[in-house]
């Protein structure tokens, strides 16, 4: 049971779940139950990877903070989830070869960025954002890989890219005072709160610009129109300063979003 605590497995069956969505925006889903099977277990065994790395290397925080978890509670030894880690990469990265050349490129592209991001990006301002922003937007695209790759896919994956960013940075806001209390590298202990707010603001208008531009027809412009009043709300609690119900209007925003590529798509 520890060694699936360490993953955490809602966040993997979420990732999984997400690839699925760019697969079947691709409209290859429902082809066979091979190939979603594949794309599902290779994106939760990474996934999970990644959660399990994390974890290794935040183990001494984690023993101040939050010393419930699987390492600083004695539960695993940091060794044993440092090499479980590693067979859930090589585990979902043999998977992702039994799709395609492009699915296992991608697999170990995002496997090497799990792992730079949770030895070194995590503490570096705007680098470690982007990373979980890239991540969060490619495991659509890796769905769409496995298919047959298509302009949605890949708006789906930048649009969903953008949403993230503009919520770390929010993220990153909210977090500010225990932050700077800790000497974290944050944006926002950068550049400050306002500057952080406009920031994620200009991230989420681009994001909003660009979802007209995808090619699904009148039914996902109007789906999608209701996802960017959400945004728009988004971006007015930032104009306020609270970071907390700004996060809670991207959130629903995406829900949003995604829902209207599902109608787009005619599901």
């Amino acid at each position: 049971m520890t060694l699936l605590e360490i993953m955490r497995p809602a966040n993997c069956v979420m990732a999984g779940a997400a690839s699925l969505t760019g697969m079947l925006v691709s409209g290859a889903l429902l082809q066979s139950l091979h190939t979603p099977v594949l794309v599902f277990s290779a994106v939760l065994l990474i996934t999970g990877g990644g959660n399990a790395i994390n974890d290794y290397f935040d183990r001494e925080i984690d023993a101040v903070n939050r010393p419930d978890r699987p390492i600083p509670s004695g539960r695993i030894s940091p060794r044993a989830a440092l090499i479980w880690s590693v067979a859930l990469f090589i585990a979902g990265c043999l998977i992702a070869g039994l799709i395609n050349q492009s699915c296992l490129a991608l697999a170990l592209l995002n496997s090497f960025v799990l792992i730079i991001y949770a030895a070194r990006l995590k503490g570096l301002p705007v680098a470690g954002n982007i990373a979980i922003s890239y991540l969060t937007g490619t495991t659509f695209l890796f769905g769409g890989l496995a298919a047959s790759p298509s302009s949605i896919t890949a708006f789906l994956s930048i649009l969903s890219a953008l949403a993230t960013l503009s919520r770390e940075i929010v993220k990153d806001i909210e977090d500010l005072p225990g932050d700077l209390a800790h000497g974290a590298k944050t944006l926002p202990a950068f550049i400050g709160k306002r500057k952080s707010f406009v920031l994620a603001s200009l991230v989420l208008i681009v994001a909003m610009l660009l979802s007209y531009l995808v090619p699904l027809g009148i039914d996902y412009q109007a789906a999608v129109s209701i996802a960017n009043l959400a945004f728009l709300l988004s971006i007015k609690r930032m104009l306020c300063g609270d970071a907390s119900g700004s996060q809670r209007w991207i959130k629903m925003g995406m829900g949003m979003a995604l829902v209207a590529f599902l109608i787009g798509y005619h599901i």
